[in-house]
């Protein structure tokens, strides 16, 4: 089995690569709360649930995990900008597997992104608040590898695909 978090900020493209790189792949996204959220019935339980996301998260890779075979990819497709948010994550799946774990982390053009986003600064702002909150990941913190990753979206229907989502 391969393990890999895919990290970066909002809109670095970590769906894109996802779909482009490891399509078969079993992916985990911290969204997989959104399924209980539609559930609620107060902007209480909708608090609480948006609460603990990363907590369904956690539990969802450690299902995801428990249930690949051997020949799998399972990926992590979430932000994880700090340590602490991706060590939260490696706990989890170090206590299902000692499988390595790779990290890839998301770089993409910050012109390009821009662009992209020119119509809606709300989302330039947000990038860019979490690009500027990133601790970039290393080995040291238990991955077997990092690698950065810089996606090129030309030939990309962008919002198509982040709308899939």
């Amino acid at each position: 089995m391969k393990i890999l978090f895919v990290t970066g900020p909002s809109f670095s493209g970590k769906s894109i690569y996802i779909r482009k790189e490891h399509k078969d792949a079993r992916v985990v996204n911290i969204n997989v709360f959104k399924k209980s959220a539609d559930a609620a019935e107060t902007n209480e339980e909708l608090e609480e649930i948006a609460k603990n996301a990363y907590f369904y998260c956690r539990e969802a890779l450690m299902n995801t995990i428990r249930k690949a075979s051997d020949n799998d990819t399972v990926v992590l497709e979430a932000q994880l900008l700090s340590k602490k948010a991706r060590t939260f994550f490696l706990n989890a799946v170090r206590e299902v597997t000692d499988t390595p774990v790779e990290c890839v982390l998301l770089c993409p053009d910050e012109k390009k992104i821009r662009d992209l986003l020119k119509d809606h600064p709300t989302l330039i702002s947000l990038h860019e608040y979490e690009k500027d909150k990133l601790e970039i990941p290393s080995t040291a913190e238990g991955f077997s590898a990092v690698t950065e990753v810089f996606p090129e979206f030309e030939d990309t229907d962008w919002f198509s695909l982040v709308r899939k989502n």
